[in-house]
């Protein structure tokens, strides 16, 4: 019954994907919003893993025919890999990475060590902390000119989820980014939320997209085949091509991770000493609820974030509506991403 499920979903996007080849067409122009596309440039970065060195895989992105002196280091969060910030389906829509790149911004999109391209190493060696460093050495690299030649003189870290904790305690630890942009993550965690991805889960050595890719011990865990738009995105409308694509592209999580007090550590945030850009959808199963995160409107979701940022110059904050977990794959994703752009170019600027 999976094989079939997931028969269907590639049945989906290759629908989807007809239908965006047929909108370009095949001696017209591409749309607007497609072209100047950015040059990249696939890498990996040796990172300090146990007593010996990881393989994490990133790919650089810079607008064609400039040389900014930003970049946008993005970390996906659990089940998800840099597919998250760089998505594959409509990009000129739900592709955070190359909606930068348009507006002058370098981006460098990572897979976490476990997902994607990087190394798998054994689950007992990954932790917040250590996937912290991690991002630290990125950004060291980044600032050096060992990733893409050029160094770059501002490093802006954004997070998703899990990824907002591993970039949090990046910049509260090391010090040496520009600004920070937090996402799906808050200090008050819907226990409702983590429990129904607790029970939708599943091994992804079992699961049809991940099954055969590697041969993952037991710390490592995915979710079942169709639960995303319940457990990530409240059941609010999608596009079907977005949720078809979001299960194609599905990746792994090692549960203990999410359950470290480092996640919502308010001594972690309270060590962020530059601007911060804090962003919720309404709907998120994993956040709101009466007793937890307070979505009702923005101004009382900054009430109750803005005590845990304290040492950060700046505490902006964005409550997208009819939005879930994942606010890049929304449809009114473009609320957010031109909410994120002037934050962005007022704190940090592309150079």
């Amino acid at each position: 019954m999976r094989r079939d499920a997931f028969s269907v979903l590639r049945r989906a996007a290759a629908v989807c994907a007809s239908a965006v080849f047929l909108m370009v067409g095949t001696g017209g122009s591409a749309p607007a919003a497609e072209r100047g596309d950015p040059v990249c440039e696939a890498t990996t970065v040796d990172v300090t893993l146990g007593d010996g060195t990881g393989k994490m895989w990133g790919e650089l992105c810079r607008p064609a025919g400039s040389s900014p002196s930003t970049v946008v280091t993005m970390v996906h969060g659990a089940t998800y890999n840099h597919n998250y910030w760089d998505f594959p389906y409509q990009p000129g829509k739900y592709s955070f990475s190359k909606m930068l790149n348009r507006a002058g911004y370098a981006t460098f999109v990572v897979d976490r060590l476990g997902t994607g391209n990087s190394t798998v190493p054994p689950s007992s060696q990954l932790n917040l902390t250590t996937e912290a460093r991690h991002i630290h050495e990125v950004v060291q690299d980044l600032r050096a000119g060992r990733i893409g030649g050029t160094g770059f003189s501002k490093v802006v870290l954004g997070g998703y989820s899990l990824g907002s904790a591993v970039s949090s305690i990046e910049a509260s630890t090391y010090h040496d980014v520009d600004a920070v942009l937090i996402t799906a993550l808050g200090h008050y965690n819907n226990p409702a939320g983590t429990q129904a991805i607790i029970d939708a889960g599943e091994s992804p050595n079992d699961d049809p997209v991940l099954g055969g890719r590697h041969d993952y011990d037991d710390g490592y865990a995915t979710v079942k085949p169709g639960s995303r738009k319940h457990i990530f995105y409240a059941d609010q409308p999608m596009d079907q091509g977005v949720l078809a694509t979001d299960e194609l592209t599905k990746d792994v999580n090692v549960p203990s991770e999410s359950a470290d007090p480092l996640v919502i550590d308010p001594a972690v945030s309270r060590g962020i000493d530059v601007p911060v850009m804090f962003a919720l959808g309404d709907h998120d199963p994993l956040m709101c609820g009466p007793g937890y995160e307070d979505c009702t409107s923005q101004p009382a979701l900054r009430a109750q974030e803005a005590p845990f940022f304290t040492s950060a110059p700046g505490f902006d904050v964005l409550l997208l509506p009819d939005a879930g977990h994942g606010l890049n794959l929304v449809p009114n994703t473009g609320v957010y991403q031109k909410a994120s752009l002037a934050w962005l170019d007022r704190v940090a600027g592309h150079g």
